[in-house]
């Protein structure tokens, strides 16, 4: 997926949606997000699709940086990724502001899992720009996709391709990162839901888009004229 997608549709939210796809690499979060966005936009849903690393021209040629080999201290991929999130904020102001359901790859729950406990950053600094991502986004609804880390990790290694900077890292960076989601989630139970992720992809497909539409039954939705 690029830094987004928009998919036009006539159904639209006033002050717009964000929903949140979380989960380790290997979750099948990317895929979920996909058919999400195409079930919503054959219901005519103006939908966008975005990515927390990435998302924004800026954001883009950060997550190469991120992603790349490149030797640099752990608390450089903290504002790397603090860098991405603001770009982000206005990214989908923009985006509510025309009434989209916004379907985001990753968001500020990524950052406490990944740079707080995988790579074991100072907890006060890396949770103050969780919060400040989670306030000033405002996602409506965050899907945690819970799934074993080992059968994770089978089918990350299997796609093609070099793996990137965080997909090379030992099993055990892994642990720590699905330890941190199970953190984050407590720390926000009220906006995140969580999905078993260790069953079929049509079976998480199906609690995925009844968890979507419970927050679409709640929103106040409009046509354009």
């Amino acid at each position: 997926m690029g830094d987004k997608s928009s998919f036009s549709g006539n159904k639209r939210v006033q002050n717009g949606l964000l929903i949140v796809f979380e989960g380790i690499d290997g979750t099948g979060k990317t895929t979920q997000l996909r058919m999400a966005a195409e079930v919503l936009t054959a219901e005519g849903w103006a939908v966008n699709t975005t990515r927390s690393l990435g998302g924004t021209p800026v954001g883009e040629a950060l997550r190469d940086v991120i992603l790349s080999p490149v030797a640099r201290p752990d608390t450089t991929d903290l504002y790397i990724s603090a860098a991405i999130q603001e770009a982000l904020i206005g990214a989908i102001e923009a985006q509510r502001e025309q009434g989209n359901v916004i379907l985001m790859d990753r968001g500020p729950l990524s950052l406490a899992a990944y740079e707080i406990f995988g790579s074991g950053l100072e907890a006060k600094l890396g949770w103050q720009h969780v919060g400040r991502g989670m306030a000033c986004l405002k996602p409506e609804l965050t899907i945690f996709y819970d799934v074993d880390v080992d059968d994770a990790l089978k089918r990350v290694r299997q796609k093609p391709g070099q793996a990137d900077y965080f997909e090379s890292k030992p099993s055990s960076f892994f642990d720590h990162v699905n330890r941190g989601y199970h953190e984050a989630v407590k720390r926000y139970p009220d906006q995140v839901s969580t999905v078993d992720a260790n069953r079929s992809i049509e079976a998480v497909h199906d609690e995925s888009m009844q968890r979507i539409r419970e927050i679409l039954a709640k929103a106040v939705t409009f046509t354009p004229a």
